[in-house]
């Protein structure tokens, strides 16, 4: 009786390779698509963000006031209080700040001030929030750091 064995050698494991194995590969590719397709569902709230990109309309608006700019200066003062500058005028400090841009917010509205804001390295963080949260409660939004 004969028997016909198979032949172990490395040319016969070469004559029935049959190509890859695409098992780890469909793998890999099926969890790549099921993490894209996770990831558009936190997407989507995201394309609708508010911003406050500026507009060009098609003709200027000849009856737009100028706005008034008000540049507040933040410094230390030597016994470690925060004083503030309007347009180099006498500084006043956090506390007083409030009633002087409510006096100019009222003379000239709100949307029509710019205040840009210079700090130099030695004044707290909290009074900077401070400035900025009083601008945003008397409707100023046109406020800027330099």
């Amino acid at each position: 009786m004969s028997h016909s064995f198979r032949r172990r050698n490395a040319q016969a494991l070469y004559e029935t390779h049959v190509g890859p194995n695409m098992t780890p590969m469909v793998d890999v590719v099926m969890v790549i698509l099921i993490f894209f397709m996770a990831s558009t569902a936190f997407l989507g709230p995201e394309w609708f963000l508010k911003s406050y990109l500026p507009t060009r309309s098609a003709a200027a608006q000849p009856t737009a006031a100028e706005p008034t700019r008000l540049r507040l200066t933040l410094t230390r003062s030597a016994n470690g209080v925060t004083q503030i500058a309007i347009n180099d005028a006498t500084p006043i400090t956090v506390n007083q700040i409030e009633s002087a841009l409510s006096a100019e917010a009222t003379r000239v509205g709100p949307e029509n001030l710019v205040v840009p804001v210079e700090v130099s390295p030695d004044v707290a963080y909290e009074d900077v929030v401070r400035v900025h949260e009083i601008c945003d409660r008397l409707g100023i939004r046109k406020v800027g750091l330099n």
